[in-house]
């Protein structure tokens, strides 16, 4: 790649003048800090003059004789000479100067190999002699700087003899090691936003690491659905150690619907492909976010993009067009009219609660003026794992009376089979399951606490006996929807290393959405945003944790915030009963209903209310009219057609440039017009709420639950604002027209 040993004593020279020469930030001294002589109305003494030779006087005037017939010659002929040669002469010295200075430039620069920085486009620098990515960042001084490769990969290239020729011309930088690893660099501009693109494969002994600087703005990016308590937004203040992060179900870190990151300085982060990598945010607080591949057969790979946007808003919309982070067309056809109704959660019903079940339902459809529409069927009537079929402990009766009622069912899919299910023994003889990457045998795997196997969809013969099995459940049985349950990351990467994850998810969800009607139903996915699906965000009773005697709502607001950003629109509200042993607070199951009032699709704990009857009735006449009028009101089918926004946007997204909504992680908007600020907690009847200023002249209107309206004034806080149990905090945006002047 060159010398560089003159570079450095250049670079030295000029540091050790600057020490010389440069005694701080005095931006006059800078002006003047090669001027030697005083300045007039200087305190400085004049220079002292130096002791005279002798026989030779010091003054002007004592010239010898000789020298003053020189001078005198010298004199005459400069009078000689007119003023408009001077000023020719003048310049033609001058131009001499700046041509040979630009030479010499250039000459330095074809010597070094593009010199010490190249500068790109405005927005990223890219600094070869220490392999630095820099963004230039609009509204900051320092640039935001990505290291690259690690100490390990700057060493290699600076004492190997390392080839930096591009093969492929569309590539800016290429560094090839000598193992094989290759790094490859390429900027480009796409919907409004400027990408830089790194690409490192190849890698056999060398594993890269590249780490950019948190110092500027506020991160988002991480969905934490394993311990929703201690989510953060942003996550600036989480601090995680190295792990590895597989794309999909991830039992310990929590599952990974995207790898995909966004700064409030308008810069974005998105991995491509289905990799797994190591993963380290503020580690030991070090202020930087760290990736690293970790090498797999067919996957030896690392390529991700750093955008920059004019704002966080600007980014989002062109990183998302450019990656495929939003809606799919595909939901053209898509019937959402169930999303008005509840839909019933029966898993914490026990096999001896199906009459109760019965009556629960006669009652919601008959007093409380509710439908039926999607009722859930429990997994202990659904027999094994991989059965596929109701058990006979709910009798045909039973399901009769649900029929009758109207009942649509939602029947939940595993994507393995148990070792105790009666298709386990034939599947094995089928050759239907995965096999161990390094035998003939069927992998098995712990999945929910039970030996499995997975099913091998790459197989016709699986996907054809999977068609006909959930065929005869939809033909016997009212199923109108499916769900899809945890798909195991960790045995596709063991046994799978060619299939990529989101192929797998996208495989199961188009079977199931061809038998029954869109969207599937998931428990976790990857990269599916292009299909209909609807995802489930699961709330949780938890105490608080600076009062263990107070109960609350787990805060899912973080996780609902990213699954939006990340493009699934159709997120489902449930309420977790296993963590309360079946039993929900009265007031926490309020303060769900309140919040789920907001989030498109609710999905009701038969068991909670059949417990708590008189919050049914709360639940029909003011959630679900309010739920119907949200979501008429956007037109959801007509949204998911035609807007390429989330549906639910953090409170910064109509108020980019006002910082203080960066780190509001309780509120959020529902389209642009509908503020939700709920209350979390049991007991609590107060909480401060910002109402963020707005690009038109808006108001914030507060719909009270006695029918009174009050407007507050957009732009500021609302401190210790009272919200009674029974309040549904919201806030309607209102446009103020101006008064016409006109009689």
């Amino acid at each position: 790649m060159g010398s560089r040993n003159d570079n450095t004593s250049v670079n030295l020279c000029e540091h050790e003048n600057d020490k010389l020469l440069g005694a701080g930030n005095d931006d006059n001294l800078n002006k003047t800090k090669y001027v030697s002589s005083p300045v007039e109305g200087s305190d400085l003494p004049p220079k002292p003059s130096s002791p005279g030779v002798e026989g030779r006087s010091n003054t002007p005037n004592s010239h010898s004789a000789s020298s003053k017939s020189t001078d005198a010659k010298t004199e005459d002929h400069n009078m000689k000479i007119p003023n408009w040669r001077k000023k020719i002469l003048k310049f033609t010295v001058t131009l001499m100067f700046f041509v040979m200075a630009i030479g010499v430039i250039v000459i330095w620069t074809l010597h070094e190999g593009g010199g010490e920085i190249m500068k790109e486009d405005g927005v990223f620098t890219f600094d070869i002699d220490e392999l630095d990515l820099f963004l230039n960042l609009k509204e900051s001084e320092n640039p935001m700087k990505v290291s690259l490769g690690g100490t390990d990969f700057k060493t290699i290239v600076k004492e190997t003899s390392v080839n930096d020729k591009c093969d492929n011309p569309s590539n800016k930088y290429c560094y090839v090691l000598a193992d094989g690893t290759t790094l490859n660099l390429q900027s480009s501009q796409i919907f409004g936003v400027q990408c830089y693109h790194v690409n490192w494969k190849n890698f056999t002994s060398f594993i890269p690491e590249d780490c950019i600087e948190l110092n500027h703005g506020y991160w988002y990016g991480l969905v934490n659905n394993q311990n929703p308590s201690k989510n953060t937004w942003p996550i600036q203040n989480m601090q995680l150690s190295k792990q590895s992060i597989l794309s999909g179900y991830n039992k310990g870190f929590g599952d990974v619907y995207e790898f995909y990151w966004l700064s409030s300085t308008g810069t974005s982060f998105y991995i491509k492909g289905d990799v797994a990598i190591q993963l380290s945010f503020n580690q030991s607080n070090s202020n930087k976010f760290c990736i690293s591949p970790i090498s797999r057969e067919n996957f030896n790979f690392l390529e991700y993009a750093i955008c920059q946007g004019p704002s966080m808003k600007m980014a989002h919309q062109g990183t998302s067009k450019a990656f495929g982070l939003q809606l799919d067309l595909s939901f053209n056809n898509t019937d959402l009219q169930w999303i008005l109704d509840f839909i019933w959660d029966t898993q914490s019903l026990g096999i001896g609660d199906k009459d109760d079940l019965i009556d629960f339902i006669v009652n919601a459809t008959s007093s409380n003026n509710l439908s039926c529409n999607l009722l859930e069927i429990p997994l202990r009537f659904e027999g094994y794992f991989g059965d596929f079929k109701i058990s006979s402990d709910i009798s045909q009766s039973a399901l009769q009376d649900l029929k009758n009622l109207k009942c649509n069912l939602l029947y939940n899919v595993f994507p393995v089979s148990s070792f105790e299910s009666s298709n386990f023994i034939s599947g094995i003889r089928s050759n239907m399951f995965v096999e161990n990457l390094f035998s003939d045998a069927t992998y098995l795997l712990k999945y929910k606490n039970t030996q499995c196997a997975v099913w091998d969809l790459w197989k016709s013969n699986v996907t054809q006996f999977l068609v006909e099995e959930l065929s005869k459940l939809v033909g016997q049985f009212n199923i109108k929807k499916f769900s899809l349950l945890n798909v195991p990351s960790d045995t596709l990467d063991k046994n799978w290393p060619s299939r990529t994850k989101d192929s797998v998810y996208k495989k199961w969800l188009g079977m199931l959405g061809n038998l029954t009607s869109w969207p599937v139903f998931q428990e976790t996915t990857f990269r599916t945003q292009n299909i209909p699906s609807a995802l489930e965000i699961l709330f949780k009773q938890v105490p608080n944790e600076k009062n263990a005697s107070q109960l609350c709502l787990s805060n899912n607001i973080p996780n609902i915030l990213t699954l939006s950003l990340y493009g699934y629109p159709l997120l489902v509200s449930a309420l977790d009963l296993s963590s309360m042993d079946n039993i929900a607070e009265p007031e926490i199951l309020i303060r769900w209903l309140q919040i789920s009032t907001f989030i498109p699709v609710m999905k009701v704990p038969v068991a909670a209310f059949i417990r708590n009857t008189k919050i049914l009735k709360y639940a029909s006449n003011e959630i679900l009219s309010l739920h119907r009028s949200v979501f008429s009101e956007i037109d959801l089918s007509k949204f998911l057609q035609t807007s390429d926004e989330p549906l639910i946007r953090p409170v910064w997204w109509i108020a980019p440039q006002d910082q203080k909504t960066f780190t509001i992680a309780d509120q959020f908007l529902v389209g642009d017009d509908h503020l939700v600020t709920p209350i979390l907690c049991s007991g609590q009847r107060t909480r401060d709420i910002y109402l963020p200023r707005t690009a038109d002249k808006s108001v914030w209107q507060y719909h009270f639950r006695n029918g009174t309206i009050r407007n507050f004034a957009a732009g500021g806080w609302l401190r210790k604002f009272r919200v009674d149990k029974f309040e549904i905090p919201y806030f309607t945006r209102k446009v103020v027209l101006p008064i016409s002047d006109e009689k």
